[in-house]
């Protein structure tokens, strides 16, 4: 019970961006990162193919664990993202009204998407395309003209994964929208009695992610490619969009009510090992949807898995995050703030790596471990000497002060 009362409220840090950021949510951000470099790291050596994913190079040796490790990360990883996206908006627009939010997101969302497209992309272009060259599927002619097979240019033209910034940005306009047209400010002093009720009655907590799972199971039936497809293209997609864009809801209609939330701490393993069962049935429910993929039947059982996985999941790490995550952690304040340049660097360096380990005599396994632990490494360094104290990192999550110890080693070095 101490535990619980550590976490009755979710309490913002408090420091020059304490109104931008949430103690208790700086791990999920640190996690998600991770899990997002993993899952790119994975498709290397996943036997299967996601429908219109053109990956840099398929490794000759691969393992079907991979399988389920991308599927099960790419399940909820996203979900958990917009929700952590939708309860930062309303953070924001309830101190600074919808038209500081707007001009937030615009600094910090859209000046970085337009950015990592003018050099994150090329970057990424050529890698591609060095692996595609080497896996025998283009031309140096066709590299030099950017004109390939029919299966790789429709994938060539589109933001990668710099997709979710566009999206959230388009999100963020409507909620934006949404909150102008609405006018009044939401009440966050006094959550509903009802809400609180139903998050403290321990034989409902399991419920919510049930009755959460049903919306996004519908958008999932009517079409599933959001999901289980990929489509590389600067042209939005409206599927998308509603599926994401209702976990985005949800994390903006959690923010006024946090302080009713810590109940979900203590069920976090509740959640977590419910979310198992699906995680495992989803990998044959998917091959078995890609093999028939008229019949409904398959097709609603792969809807109903994927939701109720990702809201579970989600539900389980947004506890986790209240149970461990309050109090003074440096350490994954670091890796939170971090996050958002090894989301934007790490897929280039992924692919990099993996090709360069594509001639390597070694278990799948292996590879798997030298790809993420380097991406890490060097997009952790990369942000440390390049980005954190700079212009473009004050753009990603505000200005950064050294440590006055560090600042006066750093000053007396220049003066020597």
């Amino acid at each position: 019970m101490a535990q619980v009362s550590q976490v009755s409220s979710i309490r913002s840090t408090d420091e020059a961006d304490s109104e931008d950021r949430i103690a208790a949510l700086d791990g999920l951000r640190a996690g998600a990162m991770l899990l997002g470099v993993c899952l790119h790291a994975a498709v290397s050596y996943m036997p299967s193919r996601m429908p219109g994913l053109i990956w840099v190079i398929h490794d000759g040796v691969g393992h079907s664990f991979f399988d389920f490790l991308f599927w099960w990360f790419h399940g909820f990883r996203l979900p958990l993202f917009f929700f952590l996206a939708g309860f930062f908006a309303a953070l924001v627009e309830s101190k600074r009204g919808p038209s500081g939010l707007l001009v937030h997101r615009v600094r910090r969302v859209l000046v970085p998407f337009v950015a990592g497209c003018l050099f994150l992309l090329p970057i990424a272009f050529y890698i591609w395309s060095a692996g595609w060259l080497v896996s025998g599927r283009c031309t140096v002619k066709e590299i030099l003209a950017v004109k390939f097979g029919s299966e790789v240019q429709g994938e060539v033209y589109g933001p990668l994964h710099l997709w979710f910034l566009e999206d959230l940005f388009l999100l963020t306009l409507v909620y934006c929208a949404f909150r102008f047209g609405n006018g009044r400010r939401p009440k966050i002093q006094n959550p509903s009695r009802q809400t609180s009720q139903l998050v403290n009655r321990p034989w409902t907590r399991w419920l919510l992610p049930l009755a959460l799972s049903v919306p996004t199971a519908l958008v999932l039936m009517v079409n599933l490619k959001p999901v289980i497809a990929h489509h590389n293209s600067f042209v939005p997609d409206g599927w998308r969009l509603s599926y994401y864009g209702l976990f985005f809801l949800a994390g903006a209609f959690v923010y006024p009510k946090r302080s009713q939330l810590s109940p979900i701490g203590d069920s976090w393993i509740l959640y977590l090992s419910l979310s198992l069962l699906p995680a495992v049935i989803l990998l044959p429910l998917l091959q078995h949807h890609l093999q028939n993929p008229h019949d409904w039947g398959l097709r609603m059982a792969l809807a109903a898995t994927l939701s109720l996985s990702a809201w579970l999941s989600l539900f389980g790490f947004l506890g986790l995050g209240l149970r461990w995550g309050n109090g003074p952690r440096p350490a994954l304040r670091y890796l939170a703030d971090a996050s958002y340049w090894v989301y934007l660097c790490h897929l280039p360096l992924v692919g990099l790596i993996q090709l360069d380990l594509e001639g390597v005599d070694c278990p799948a396994g292996i590879k798997f471990v030298a790809v993420v632990a380097l991406t890490a490494l060097l997009a952790l360094a990369s942000y440390h000497t390049l980005i954190r104290y700079t212009f473009v990192g004050t753009c990603l999550h505000g200005p950064r002060r050294r440590s006055v110890a560090r600042s006066d080693e750093i000053a007396s070095r220049r003066a020597a």
